[in-house]
C-alpha cells in the first residue's frame, strides 16, 4: 500500500487480527477505545510505506498524550505493510534502554540467535534483520540510553537510509537526541492531545458509565482543563466518580499551569492519592504494582500482590476500580496488570518503601518463572519472557543481599583460588537468612542455563552471588557449577584467558568429586579455549581428558561428541588421517542413536579432513550426504555450510560450472535467509570461479556486488579485500583481451 490511504481506509479503531504469519509482539490493550489521530496516522502512513526512504520516523510529545498508543495503533493499522515482522521494544522495566533489550526482543519474536554473539556483533546483527527487510522496529523510550549503545543505534539507521530500503525504525521519546532527530530530520511528529469535536467520541468510548452523561455535558471544561490529551482526560473522568463535577472543577485549579492546562504529574499525584485514601486497598497494591517490572500477570496479582492485603473475593471490584480511574491498564490478551510510564513514576518517587521482606517476597515468587528457562525447551522461552524485568530484579535484590550480608561484593568471597578448599563463614546474623543464599543460589543456577544461550548484561554478577551462595551452604558441586559458567561468559566477551582460570578452579572442583559428567563440560570448554588461543597441543589433550570422562560414563551422544572434539583437534594440528579415524568414529555412534544432526555433522567433518589428505571425490561424497542429512531435519546453516564446502571441492577439482551450481544454490539459500554477509562472502567465492575461467566481465559483477553488500555493514576491511580484487580482475582483463 503507497501514498496517502483514502480516509475510509484509516478506521476509527485499528483491527485486532492481522495475518498470523506476520511475527508481532504488539500489545492489543493500548487500544480499547482508540479514536482520533486521523491525520497523524496518514501522516505515518505516508512516511512508514512512502517513497522518501527515510527510515527514522519519531512521535515526541508530553507525558500523556499518547505517544505509545498512537505508534501501537499505527502498527496494527498498517501491519501488513511489514510482512516480515513489526517488534516493540522499550527497556525491561529495571535499567534504562539496552541494546540488549534489542537482541533479546529479537530473539523471542524472530526467533533468531543474536544474543549469542559477541556484543560487538549486536549493531551489525541487528542491521542485518532489518537490511532489504520489510520489518517495523519501535524503539520507545531512549532516555538513559548510553552514549556508545546510541551511537550504535544512530550508526544502523545511518545505513538503512544508504541502503534505500523498506524496513523503518519509529522512537518513541519525550526528547529526542540531536543524533536521532537528525536521523528523522523531518518525518517528526509531535503530539498534542485530540481535537475538541473527537472528545465527545473519547468520552462515550472511555468515561464509566455513571459519568459519561456528565462529561458530555462539560466537553469544553473538560478540552480546557486537559487540552486534549488522553491520559490527563482519562484520570479526570476516573475522578468525576469520586466528586460532583463542579468540587472536582475546583479542586483541580490546584493543578492548573499558567496556560489553563492541569499538570500531568500533579494530576497523576491527586489521583492516586484521591483513590488511596477512599479505598484501603487501593494504595497498598499500586505500591506492590510498582515493583512489577514490565508489568504484572494476573497469576501473580492473586499469588503475590494482592495476599495480606484483603478477601481474595475483593480483590476484582479493587482492581476494576483501580481500571475506572486509568490507575492501571488490564491487557486481557496477555493476561497482565500494566501501569501508566507517567504513574508509575510518581509511584516509584514517593510510594511507602516496602522494606527487604517485600523484595524478598518478590524475588522468591519469580525464582519460581526463572527456574523455567531450565525446563522449557529454548523455543518456548518466549512464554517466560515476558517476565524478564522481574526475573532480572530479583536477581539484582539476590545479588545486593549477599553483598549485604558480607559487606562485600559476592566475586571478592572467593576469588582467592584458596577459597576452593575453605568453608566460607556466615556471619552470625547470616545463619538466620539462609533462605536468602538458596535464592541466590537457584537464581545463579538457573541464570547460568539462560546465559549459556542468551548472555545478559550484569550475569557475571548474579554467576557470582550464587556462587558465593552456594560455597556458604557448602553446596561444592553448584559452587563449582557456577565458576565454570562464569569462564564461559568470560570466553564470550573474549576474554579467554580469564575464562581458562576460572573453567580450571572448576574441574579441579569436579576432579576431586568424581563428578565426571560436570568434568566432561569443564575440559571440553578448556579444549575449545585453548583451540582459540591457537594452543592445540594443549586443547588436545583437555579434549582427550574429556574424552576419558564420558567413556566412563558410558553416555553414547557425549561420545560421539568428544570423539568430534577431538577429531577437530587433530585436524588443526593437519593431522588429518588422525581426524578423520575420529570423525568416523563418531559417525558410528551417531548411526547408532539415528541422531541424523549429529550423523551430518560427521560427514562434513570427514569431508574437511578428506580435503586435507586431498581426496577430493571422497570428500565430495561425504558433503553430499551431509547436505542430504541436513535437508532432511530442514537446518538451514548445515545446508549453507555443505553448499560452501561443495562449491570448495568442486573448484578444487577444476570443475568450475559444478562450483558455480553448489555457490549459486547458498546465494540463493543466503537471499532466502536475509543472511546478508554470508550471501557477500558467497559473491565473493563466486567471483573466483568467475576469474578462474578469465570470465572477467562476471567476475567484477560478483566481486562488485560482495563489496556493495559489505560497504552496507561498513565492514571496511572486506571493503578494501574487494575492491582489490576488483583491481585484479580489470588488470587481468586488459592483458588477456586480444
Amino acid at each position: 500500500m503507497q501514498g496517502f490511504p483514502r480516509p475510509e481506509a484509516v478506521p476509527p479503531e485499528p483491527p485486532i487480527t492481522t495475518e498470523p504469519t506476520i511475527p508481532h509482539n504488539l500489545a492489543l490493550f493500548r487500544l480499547q477505545g482508540f479514536v482520533g489521530r486521523r491525520a497523524e496516522l496518514i501522516q505515518l502512513h505516508e512516511w512508514l510505506t512512502g517513497g522518501d526512504d527515510l527510515p527514522a520516523i519519531a512521535i515526541g510529545g508530553e507525558q500523556g498524550s499518547g505517544k505509545t498508543t498512537l505508534a501501537t495503533a499505527v502498527a496494527w493499522t498498517y501491519i501488513r505493510d511489514f510482512p516480515d515482522g513489526v517488534v516493540r521494544v522499550g527497556a525491561a522495566g529495571v535499567t534504562s534502554f539496552r541494546l540488549y533489550d534489542v537482541v533479546r526482543t529479537m530473539d523471542s519474536v524472530f526467533g533468531t540467535t543474536m544474543t549469542r554473539l559477541s556484543e560487538e556483533r549486536w549493531g551489525l546483527s541487528i542491521l542485518e534483520q532489518l537490511y532489504r527487510r520489510r520489518r517495523l522496529l519501535i524503539l520507545d523510550e531512549l532516555s538513559g540510553t548510553s552514549e556508545q549503545e546510541l551511537a550504535t543505534l544512530v550508526h544502523i539507521i545511518a545505513h538503512l537510509h544508504e541502503s534505500g530500503g523498506h524496513s523503518r525504525v519509529l522512537f518513541i521519546d519525550r526528547n529526542l537526541s540531536p543524533a536521532i532527530a537528525e536521523l528523522c530530520q523531518h518525518q517528526l511528529i509531535t503530539l498534542e492531545g485530540l481535537a475538541p469535536a473527537e472528545l465527545p467520541q473519547f468520552i462515550q468510548r472511555l468515561s464509566p458509565p455513571q459519568v459519561q452523561e456528565t462529561a458530555l455535558a462539560h466537553v469544553d471544561e473538560l478540552y480546557d482543563l486537559t487540552h486534549g490529551r488522553p491520559y490527563p482526560l482519562r484520570l479526570i473522568l476516573g475522578l468525576m466518580l469520586d466528586y460532583p463535577w463542579g468540587e472536582l472543577r475546583e479542586l483541580l485549579q490546584s493543578t492548573v499551569q499558567p496556560d489553563g492546562r492541569c499538570s500531568t504529574p500533579e494530576l497523576v499525584a491527586f489521583a492516586a492519592e484521591n483513590f488511596a485514601a477512599i479505598q484501603p486497598h487501593a494504595g497498598p497494591l499500586l505500591d506492590r504494582l510498582v515493583t512489577a517490572a514490565g508489568g504484572a500477570s494476573l497469576a501473580a496479582l492473586e499469588e503475590l500482590f494482592w495476599p495480606g492485603l484483603g478477601a481474595p473475593a475483593e480483590l476484582e471490584p479493587t482492581v476494576a476500580a483501580l481500571e475506572a480511574r486509568a490507575l492501571l491498564d488490564r491487557d486481557i490478551y496477555q493476561q497482565r496488570l500494566v501501569m501508566h510510564p507517567t504513574l508509575r513514576r510518581y509511584l516509584d518517587q514517593n510510594a511507602a518503601i516496602l522494606g527487604e521482606d517485600w523484595e524478598r517476597r518478590h524475588a522468591h515468587y519469580y525464582s519460581k518463572i526463572v527456574e523455567q528457562y531450565q525446563v522449557l525447551p529454548l523455543e518456548r522461552w518466549s512464554q517466560i519472557d515476558p517476565e524478564w524485568g522481574n526475573i532480572y530484579q530479583g536477581a539484582d535484590w539476590c545479588a545486593a543481599r549477599v553483598e549485604r550480608l558480607w559487606q562485600h561484593p559476592p566475586l571478592e568471597l572467593f576469588a582467592d583460588p584458596k577459597a576452593d578448599t575453605q568453608i566460607l563463614v556466615l556471619p552470625p546474623e547470616a545463619k538466620l537468612w539462609l533462605e536468602d543464599l538458596r535464592l541466590a543460589r537457584a537464581y545463579g543456577m538457573a541464570l547460568a542455563h539462560y546465559a549459556f544461550w542468551r548472555h545478559p548484561p550484569g550475569i557475571q554478577k548474579w554467576l557470582a552471588a550464587g556462587a558465593a551462595a552456594a560455597l556458604a551452604l557448602t553446596d561444592v558441586r553448584d559452587y563449582a557449577w557456577l565458576q565454570m559458567n562464569m569462564g564461559r561468559q568470560y570466553f564470550f566477551t573474549g576474554q579467554v584467558e580469564e575464562a581458562i582460570e576460572w573453567l580450571k578452579r572448576a574441574a579441579a572442583i569436579f576432579d576431586s568429586r568424581d563428578l565426571l559428567t560436570e568434568l566432561a563440560y569443564a575440559f571440553t570448554d578448556l579444549g575449545t579455549s585453548y583451540r582459540v588461543l591457537d594452543r592445540s597441543r594443549l586443547a588436545l589433550n583437555y579434549f582427550r581428558a574429556a574424552f576419558e570422562c564420558v567413556a566412563q560414563l558410558g553416555d553414547q551422544r557425549g561420545l560421539a561428541t568428544a570423539y568430534t572434539n577431538l577429531g577437530s583437534a587433530h585436524y588443526g594440528l593437519n593431522e588429518f588421517e588422525r581426524a578423520l579415524q575420529l570423525y568416523r568414529k563418531a559417525l558410528r555412534i551417531a548411526l547408532r542413536l539415528s541422531n541424523n544432526q549429529q550423523i551430518a555433522s560427521a560427514y562434513n567433518s570427514m569431508g574437511l579432513a578428506m580435503e586435507g589428505l586431498e581426496r577430493l571425490q571422497e570428500a565430495e561424497q561425504a558433503y553430499t550426504q551431509a547436505l542430504a542429512l541436513f535437508r532432511s531435519i530442514n537446518d538451514p546453516l548445515g545446508i549453507s555450510t555443505c553448499y560452501n564446502n561443495l562449491g570448495s571441492v568442486t573448484y578444487a577439482q577444476g570443475n568450475f560450472a559444478q562450483a558455480v551450481k553448489w555457490y549459486e544454490l547458498d546465494l540463493a539459500l543466503a537471499d532466502e535467509r536475509n543472511a546478508w554477509t554470508d550471501m557477500a562472502a558467497t559473491l565473493h567465492n563466486l567471483g573466483h570461479v568467475a576469474a578462474e575461467q578469465r570470465a572477467w566481465d562476471q567476475a567484477e559483477a560478483y566481486f562488485r556486488q560482495s563489496r556493495d553488500l559489505y560497504a552496507a555493514f561498513n565492514l571496511v576491511e572486506y571493503v578494501e579485500e574487494e575492491e582489490e580484487m576488483i583491481e585484479f580482475v580489470r588488470a587481468n582483463r586488459v592483458l588477456t583481451e586480444p
